[in-house]
Protein backbone atom coordinates (compact mmCIF):
# COMPACT_ATOMS: atom_id res chain seq x y z
CA UNK A 1 0.00 0.00 0.00
CA UNK A 2 0.95 3.32 -0.73
CA UNK A 3 0.63 6.59 1.29
CA UNK A 4 0.21 8.94 -1.36
CA UNK A 5 -3.04 10.05 -2.42
CA UNK A 6 -4.53 7.71 -5.46
CA UNK A 7 -3.97 9.26 -9.46
CA UNK A 8 -6.69 10.57 -11.45
CA UNK A 9 -8.36 8.34 -14.09
CA UNK A 10 -8.79 9.89 -17.44
CA UNK A 11 -13.11 10.25 -16.61
CA UNK A 12 -11.82 11.83 -13.30
CA UNK A 13 -9.81 14.20 -15.36
CA UNK A 14 -12.65 14.52 -18.06
CA UNK A 15 -15.42 15.66 -15.47
CA UNK A 16 -13.36 17.68 -13.74
CA UNK A 17 -12.39 19.65 -16.34
CA UNK A 18 -16.20 19.77 -17.93
CA UNK A 19 -16.77 20.90 -14.73
CA UNK A 20 -14.58 23.86 -14.22
CA UNK A 21 -15.71 24.84 -18.10
CA UNK A 22 -19.27 25.00 -17.19
CA UNK A 23 -18.51 27.02 -14.21
CA UNK A 24 -16.30 29.30 -16.13
CA UNK A 25 -19.16 29.66 -18.49
CA UNK A 26 -21.70 30.32 -16.30
CA UNK A 27 -19.92 33.18 -14.99
CA UNK A 28 -19.22 34.48 -18.62
CA UNK A 29 -22.44 34.74 -19.58
CA UNK A 30 -24.03 36.61 -16.31
CA UNK A 31 -21.49 38.84 -16.47
CA UNK A 32 -22.31 39.37 -20.49
CA UNK A 33 -25.95 39.51 -18.82
CA UNK A 34 -25.38 42.25 -16.13
CA UNK A 35 -22.90 44.47 -18.21
CA UNK A 36 -23.51 44.11 -22.05
CA UNK A 37 -27.24 43.67 -22.80
CA UNK A 38 -29.63 45.99 -23.32
CA UNK A 39 -31.56 46.55 -19.46
CA UNK A 40 -35.28 44.40 -19.75
CA UNK A 41 -38.29 46.54 -19.81
CA UNK A 42 -40.91 46.18 -17.15
CA UNK A 43 -43.43 44.88 -18.44
CA UNK A 44 -46.17 47.66 -17.14
CA UNK A 45 -49.35 45.69 -17.96
CA UNK A 46 -50.82 42.07 -18.10
CA UNK A 47 -52.24 40.42 -21.21
CA UNK A 48 -55.39 38.54 -20.82
CA UNK A 49 -55.74 37.61 -24.27
CA UNK A 50 -57.82 38.79 -27.42
CA UNK A 51 -56.47 42.01 -27.14
CA UNK A 52 -57.37 42.54 -23.33
CA UNK A 53 -54.92 43.83 -20.73
CA UNK A 54 -54.46 45.33 -17.34
CA UNK A 55 -52.52 47.96 -16.09
CA UNK A 56 -49.93 45.85 -13.68
CA UNK A 57 -51.27 48.46 -10.40
CA UNK A 58 -54.65 46.58 -10.95
CA UNK A 59 -53.74 42.96 -10.93
CA UNK A 60 -54.71 41.88 -7.33
CA UNK A 61 -56.53 39.43 -6.01
CA UNK A 62 -60.27 39.34 -7.27
CA UNK A 63 -63.49 37.94 -7.21
CA UNK A 64 -64.86 36.54 -11.11
CA UNK A 65 -68.80 35.67 -11.17
CA UNK A 66 -70.05 32.95 -13.52
CA UNK A 67 -73.58 32.29 -14.44
CA UNK A 68 -73.18 29.10 -13.57
CA UNK A 69 -71.57 29.28 -9.69
CA UNK A 70 -73.17 29.87 -6.89
CA UNK A 71 -69.94 31.56 -5.65
CA UNK A 72 -67.23 33.78 -6.89
CA UNK A 73 -64.25 32.56 -8.84
CA UNK A 74 -61.19 33.71 -6.77
CA UNK A 75 -58.40 35.16 -9.03
CA UNK A 76 -54.44 36.07 -8.72
CA UNK A 77 -52.05 37.23 -10.72
CA UNK A 78 -49.04 35.63 -9.63
CA UNK A 79 -45.06 35.53 -10.88
CA UNK A 80 -44.68 32.44 -13.30
CA UNK A 81 -41.33 31.67 -11.34
CA UNK A 82 -41.67 29.70 -8.15
CA UNK A 83 -39.61 32.45 -6.19
CA UNK A 84 -42.22 34.87 -6.59
CA UNK A 85 -45.31 35.67 -4.85
CA UNK A 86 -46.84 32.97 -5.45
CA UNK A 87 -45.55 30.07 -3.47
CA UNK A 88 -48.73 27.97 -2.73
CA UNK A 89 -47.57 24.90 -5.16
CA UNK A 90 -49.75 22.83 -2.97
CA UNK A 91 -53.17 21.87 -3.68
CA UNK A 92 -56.56 23.94 -3.94
CA UNK A 93 -57.81 25.24 -0.53
CA UNK A 94 -60.92 22.58 -0.37
CA UNK A 95 -60.99 19.01 -1.55
CA UNK A 96 -63.14 19.71 -5.24
CA UNK A 97 -61.51 22.74 -5.84
CA UNK A 98 -59.60 23.22 -9.15
CA UNK A 99 -56.55 24.81 -10.12
CA UNK A 100 -55.73 26.16 -13.28
CA UNK A 101 -52.89 28.84 -14.41
CA UNK A 102 -53.47 31.06 -17.42
CA UNK A 103 -49.97 32.63 -19.01
CA UNK A 104 -49.13 33.61 -22.33
CA UNK A 105 -52.34 32.14 -24.11
CA UNK A 106 -52.23 28.88 -22.57
CA UNK A 107 -54.53 27.18 -19.55
CA UNK A 108 -52.34 25.10 -17.45
CA UNK A 109 -54.35 22.45 -15.22
CA UNK A 110 -53.91 19.60 -13.04
CA UNK A 111 -51.38 18.93 -10.41
CA UNK A 112 -48.58 19.57 -12.14
CA UNK A 113 -49.95 22.94 -13.30
CA UNK A 114 -47.76 25.43 -10.83
CA UNK A 115 -44.53 22.67 -12.18
CA UNK A 116 -45.68 22.98 -15.85
CA UNK A 117 -46.22 27.35 -15.51
CA UNK A 118 -42.40 27.24 -14.41
CA UNK A 119 -41.25 25.26 -16.29
CA UNK A 120 -42.76 27.29 -19.72
CA UNK A 121 -41.11 30.53 -17.89
CA UNK A 122 -37.83 28.75 -17.35
CA UNK A 123 -37.94 27.82 -21.09
CA UNK A 124 -39.20 31.09 -22.14
CA UNK A 125 -36.55 32.74 -20.49
CA UNK A 126 -33.75 30.36 -21.78
CA UNK A 127 -34.91 30.96 -25.25
CA UNK A 128 -34.74 34.99 -24.63
CA UNK A 129 -30.91 34.58 -23.21
CA UNK A 130 -30.09 32.51 -26.38
CA UNK A 131 -31.54 35.21 -28.73
CA UNK A 132 -34.46 32.35 -30.01
CA UNK A 133 -37.20 34.35 -28.67
CA UNK A 134 -37.86 37.96 -28.01
CA UNK A 135 -37.66 38.79 -24.54
CA UNK A 136 -40.84 40.51 -23.84
CA UNK A 137 -39.46 41.04 -20.22
CA UNK A 138 -38.80 39.62 -17.19
CA UNK A 139 -41.71 41.02 -14.84
CA UNK A 140 -44.67 38.82 -16.58
CA UNK A 141 -47.02 37.79 -14.41
CA UNK A 142 -50.10 34.83 -14.78
CA UNK A 143 -53.69 34.05 -13.76
CA UNK A 144 -53.88 31.99 -10.96
CA UNK A 145 -57.93 30.85 -10.74
CA UNK A 146 -59.47 28.34 -8.44
CA UNK A 147 -62.73 26.56 -9.60
CA UNK A 148 -64.86 25.41 -6.47
CA UNK A 149 -66.01 22.57 -6.20
CA UNK A 150 -69.29 21.95 -7.62
CA UNK A 151 -69.09 24.74 -10.12
CA UNK A 152 -68.84 23.14 -13.60
CA UNK A 153 -67.26 26.30 -15.44
CA UNK A 154 -64.76 25.83 -17.79
CA UNK A 155 -61.56 27.97 -17.63
CA UNK A 156 -62.38 29.44 -21.01
CA UNK A 157 -65.77 31.28 -19.12
CA UNK A 158 -63.90 31.62 -16.25
CA UNK A 159 -60.96 34.04 -18.80
CA UNK A 160 -64.17 35.33 -20.72
CA UNK A 161 -65.59 36.74 -17.30
CA UNK A 162 -62.13 38.24 -16.29
CA UNK A 163 -61.73 39.92 -19.57
CA UNK A 164 -65.25 41.19 -19.75
CA UNK A 165 -64.56 42.34 -15.84
CA UNK A 166 -61.62 43.85 -17.11
CA UNK A 167 -63.25 46.20 -19.66
CA UNK A 168 -65.84 47.18 -18.15
CA UNK A 169 -63.48 48.62 -15.80
CA UNK A 170 -61.27 50.57 -18.48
Amino acid sequence: MSSGTPSLKRADRFALVAICTLLVLSALIRVHSAWVRDPVVAVESVSLGEGVSLPRAETGRRAVWIASCGVPVPVDFVDPAPHGADLSLASPPFIGDRVYYAYRGQVLDGQLAAMKLTLLHFARRAGAVLHILRDEGQNERAVKFVVPAGCDATPDEVMDALRRNARSRG
